[in-house]
């Protein structure tokens, strides 16, 4: 088949996006040597072209972003290209190189400049275009900054010299100095992203997340890992939208590989795993994250709830790349896998076999023990099952199951599935369910809080009275004596534990609140009461003896 054959039994899809490259010319290095045809186009990375001529007609072709000879858009470019430019009797296409180039060094680079043609210097900047959008970057990169090597390995010895310095008996100056330390790369990795440094912003935050992996150091260690754990984690996600070069890529994955041998928590790596999955872009970064992959697989200290993880990474992974047979072939080699299971009860749901899928919801229960995230998707899944069974009674059964795991979601699902004239029956049942009670500061207060049941509420402050501050307003009028009674009490207790004109005046609100309730007498009492009881904060006592002058009707103030 000839190529102006091939180009008319393209698909118009394909036509099109061959266009585009044209276009935006992004068909580079071109080649005709001995009947072969040879390209490189940049689209979105490096694909390599390859197409066999004899006599005109076309042999055979192939392209790098595919295993399979598929005339795609990549070789239909390079075939129009072919055939617009009429040179299929050249034993050569000579490609155009730009006469300035990055490889010239910075003492002659004003001279070859100067020297290029006007053609030549748009060649080249749009050749820098293609792989860099800021070209001050590479500027600075290429004359100006240290290595990224360098870079990383810098801000890592800082790093792990100031945590080899921790010790369970360190004083708090020097937890301060480190914790300061952290933040401070962590500011540096944000100014990086906002001067498009995107390597080095990814290279830090992942040292960051490796600092918070390793074991800490006391509870104050512990707290600042666990708050900051989260934050480098979706810091490193929108980073894998960027576009990295090869050697960029290498260095990223280089490095994970790095942390992945480090690091002894599997469920950080695990993690960490699924992040970085994001940033695979070309067949190059898959292979690295692949050995990755299976060199954490084949550590000796995985548990089984990290190798389900990895197995699963494992099947997404030749989804990727559209190997749905291995992928179908893993799945049926490790069945309990709950990710697997789940998709298995979903596609049984989707044909309306709801039996079959509870049978492995019932099933995905049992062996989910005390994994809380795994145990909750699988109740969540029961309760819909037994929703479209329309089963109201194994339904609430679940539903109350799911709220004593603090699940306030169940708790909505459940008022909005059932109707307002048995709604008020099934919320008393609820709510007086002794499970259901004892998830105390979860679930149950907000359920109370938004059925708006102020004698619940009582209750349940009178066992919480640190709550009652909070919620005074909301107990007032109906329960006034009550709740001032509480407030008082709450007010009494803590006024012996702080310190500072801010927290007398805090507390000066608090009980101002008793007045503006008509508690007067009450209010006057803990006034007296904390005077007495706190007699060395006179501070304390010109705050309190200024609000009681104010609601006094023999003081200097009246009230309105």
């Amino acid at each position: 088949m000839t190529i102006s054959e091939l180009i008319k039994s393209s698909a118009e899809i394909t036509r099109i996006k061959a266009e585009r490259i044209l276009k935006e010319n992004n068909l580079l290095k071109i080649s005709y040597a001995k009947g072969v045809l040879t390209s490189t186009v940049m689209d979105g990375q490096e694909y390599t072209q390859r197409v066999e001529l004899e006599s005109g007609e076309v042999k055979s072709y192939s392209c790098s972003c595919s295993k399979e000879p598929l005339l795609c858009h990549h070789l239909l470019a390079l075939l129009k290209r072919r055939e617009e430019g009429k040179k299929e009797e050249e034993e050569s296409i000579p490609v155009k190189k730009p006469k300035a180039s990055m490889k010239n060094t910075k003492s002659n680079l004003k001279v070859i400049l100067e020297a290029a043609e006007k053609e030549d210097l748009i060649e080249f900047i749009l050749s820098l275009r293609s792989y860099y959008k800021d070209i001050p970057v590479i500027i600075r990169k290429s004359f100006l900054s240290s290595t990224d090597e360098e870079f990383l390995r810098e801000n890592r010895e800082e790093l792990m010299e100031s945590h080899h310095s921790l010790k369970a008996t360190s004083s708090k100056e020097v937890l301060a100095r480190h914790f300061n330390l952290m933040l401070s790369v962590h500011e540096r990795a944000r100014q990086e992203s906002k001067e498009r440094n995107y390597l080095r912003s990814t290279l830090l935050y992942l040292l960051l997340y490796e600092m918070v992996s390793i074991p800490s150091v006391g509870m104050e260690h512990y707290l600042f890992n666990s708050h900051y754990i989260k934050t480098y984690q979706e810091a490193l996600l929108p980073l894998a939208e960027k576009k990295y070069t090869a050697r960029e890529s290498q260095m990223i994955f280089d490095y994970l590989r790095q942390i992945c041998e480090d690091l002894s928590d599997l469920s950080h790596i695990t993690t960490l795993l699924r992040i970085m999955k994001n940033y695979i872009t070309t067949e190059k970064d898959y292979d690295n994250y692949y050995d990755i992959l299976l060199y954490v697989y084949e550590k000796e200290t995985v548990l089984p709830y990290d190798r389900n993880n990895l197995l699963y990474l494992e099947y997404e992974l030749l989804m990727m790349i559209g190997k749905a047979d291995e992928a179908k072939e893993l799945r049926k080699e490790n069945p309990y896998v709950p990710e697997f299971r789940f998709m298995e009860a979903e596609a049984l749901l989707g044909r309306g076999k709801l039996y079959e899928a509870l049978i492995i919801v019932s099933d995905g229960i049992e062996r989910a023990d005390r994994n809380w995230d795994e145990l909750i998707r699988w109740l969540y899944m029961e309760a819909g099952i037994h929703k479209l069974l329309q089963n109201q009674e194994k339904y609430l059964d679940v539903s109350k199951r799911l709220i004593t795991l603090g699940e306030y979601k169940a708790y909505l699902d459940l008022k909005r599935t059932i109707s307002p004239k048995e709604w008020h029956s099934i919320y008393e049942k609820l709510v007086e369910d002794e499970e259901v009670k004892k998830n105390m500061k979860g679930a149950y207060k907000r359920i109370i809080l938004q059925e708006k049941d102020k004698r619940r509420l009582l209750g349940f402050i009178e066992e919480n009275p640190e709550l009652i501050s909070e919620h005074y307003d909301f107990l007032n009028p109906e329960y006034n004596q009550e709740a001032s009674r509480l407030l008082a009490a709450y007010i009494e207790e803590t006024a012996h534990q702080i310190t500072g004109r801010k927290n007398y005046e805090h507390l000066s609100q608090m009980i101002e609140k008793l007045y503006i309730y008509g508690q007067t007498s009450l209010a006057n009492d803990t006034i007296m009461n904390l005077v007495m009881r706190n007699k060395h904060k006179t501070s304390l006592h010109t705050v309190l003896f200024q609000l009681k002058d104010a609601y006094s009707q023999s003081g200097p103030y009246m009230p309105e």
